[in-house]
C-alpha cells in the first residue's frame, strides 16, 4: 500500500496546519462502513461539559505525563478495526501516533491513523459535536479523509486525533468508532508502556531549560509555547527557540545532512549543526539521545530561528542552548 502511505503521511501535515480550510469541506456520501460503525455516540448542538477548562484534563488519565505513557498503537484496538474490514499490521511514527493501513471488506484500501496528546487550539474553538462524553470537532478532506478530534483538555487545549483515509465512502463514522474506543482505552489504561530510563517519551520539554538560557536566547520578555506532549518553543522580540524531542530513523553514520557540522556539547556528546538560510533563517542543533531498534532512535533537537532583519548568530544561540538542556536529560 505504498501509495495509500504517501498520501496518508500528506494528509497529516495537512491534518497539523490546515485545520480551518479543511473543515469547509462537506461530509462523505453514506457507504457500507458506516453501518458497521452505526453504535458510535455522535450528539450535535449540546455542550459537553466533560472537559474541564481550569487546566486539568477531563479524566486523570489524559493528564500530560500519563499520555507520554501511553503506546498508541494499543490504542487501536484490533476487534474494532475487524468490523471495518482487514487490519494490517502496526506503524508507528514518533512517541505518539500509530497507524494501520488496511483494508475495507471489499479489499479497498483504508487508513487508521491516531495520535494523542495534541495541540487543540483550532479544534477547541471550533468543537461543535460530543463524543464519549467529551467536545469533539470534524474535519473532512472532499474524497480523501477524515479528522475526527477528540479534547481532553482545555488549559492548554489538548487531545486525540483519529484520522481515516478512506476515498470509498464515509470516512468520518468509522473515525468516530476508533475514536470512541480510543477514549475508552486512555481511561482504561490499556496501552501503557515501560520505557527505559534514558527515554525522552517521559520528558516535558518546557521546563527543562534553565531560565538563564531562555533569557539569552530570545531575551527576558519571552513567550512560552507547548506544541503536542514533546515540543516546546519560547518567542520573543524577533528571535525564537524550539527544543524538540522525538522518535525517528537514525542514519547509522548518524549524518542527517551532509552539509551538518560536528559539535561537541560537552560530556561526551557530539551533536550535528545545521545552518539554513532563507526568509526565515535558523540553525539546529540535534544530538542522538539513544538507539531503540534497527535504526530507529531517539533524538534531540534545538533550533534557533528569526526573521532575516534579526541579525544573531543563530548557531551560536542554538549551541548554548543546547548545552543548557543536554546535561538535564538522563542518559543511559
Amino acid at each position: 500500500m505504498s501509495r495509500l502511505v504517501a498520501v496518508l503521511c500528506a494528509l497529516l501535515v495537512l491534518s497539523a496546519c490546515a485545520g480551518p480550510d479543511l473543515a469547509k469541506h462537506r461530509p462523505y456520501p453514506r457507504s457500507t462502513i458506516q453501518a458497521n460503525a452505526e453504535n458510535a455516540t455522535e450528539t450535535t448542538g449540546v455542550p459537553p461539559t466533560a472537559a474541564s477548562a481550569d487546566g486539568q484534563p477531563a479524566d486523570p488519565a489524559f493528564a500530560p505525563d500519563q499520555l507520554r505513557l501511553v503506546d498508541p498503537c494499543k490504542l487501536l484496538d484490533r476487534e474494532v478495526l475487524e468490523t471495518f474490514g482487514k487490519p494490517g499490521d502496526v506503524s508507528p511514527t514518533g512517541f505518539s501516533r500509530c497507524s494501520n493501513f488496511m483494508e475495507d471488506r471489499a479489499g479497498k484500501d483504508l487508513a487508521v491513523t491516531v495520535e494523542v496528546g495534541q495541540t487543540m487550539t483550532t479544534e477547541l474553538k471550533n468543537a461543535d459535536k460530543q463524543l464519549a462524553g467529551l467536545k469533539s470537532y470534524e474535519q473532512t478532506l472532499d474524497n480523501s479523509a477524515c479528522f475526527v478530534s477528540v479534547i481532553t483538555q482545555e488549559k492548554p487545549a489538548l487531545g486525540v486525533t483519529v484520522q481515516i483515509g478512506y476515498k470509498e465512502g464515509d470516512a468520518c463514522a468509522p473515525g468516530r468508532k476508533v475514536a470512541e474506543s480510543v477514549v475508552k482505552g486512555l481511561k482504561e489504561r490499556v496501552a501503557v508502556k515501560s520505557p527505559p530510563k534514558d527515554s525522552l517519551v517521559t520528558i516535558d520539554p518546557c521546563p527543562l531549560p534553565g531560565k538563564p538560557a531562555v533569557e539569552a536566547a530570545v531575551g527576558g520578555n519571552s513567550r512560552q509555547y507547548p506544541y503536542g506532549l514533546h515540543n516546546c518553543s519560547w518567542v520573543g522580540d524577533g528571535k525564537e527557540i524550539t527544543l524538540d524531542m522525538r522518535s525517528t530513523f537514525v542514519p547509522p553514520d548518524r549524518k542527517f545532512d551532509a552539509k551538518q557540522v560536528d559539535v561537541d556539547l560537552g560530556g561526551g556528546i557530539t551533536a550535528h549543526q545545521l545552518d539554513n538560510s532563507g526568509a526565515y533563517p535558523s540553525c539546529s542543533v540535534k544530538w542522538v539521545q539513544r538507539f531503540n531498534t534497527g535504526e530507529e532512535g531517539e533524538i534531540v533537537e534545538v533550533k534557533s530561528a528569526g526573521p532575516r532583519k534579526s541579525e544573531f548568530d543563530r548557531c551560536a544561540t542554538a549551541v548554548a542552548f543546547a548545552k543548557d538542556v543536554a546535561p538535564r536529560i538522563p542518559r543511559g
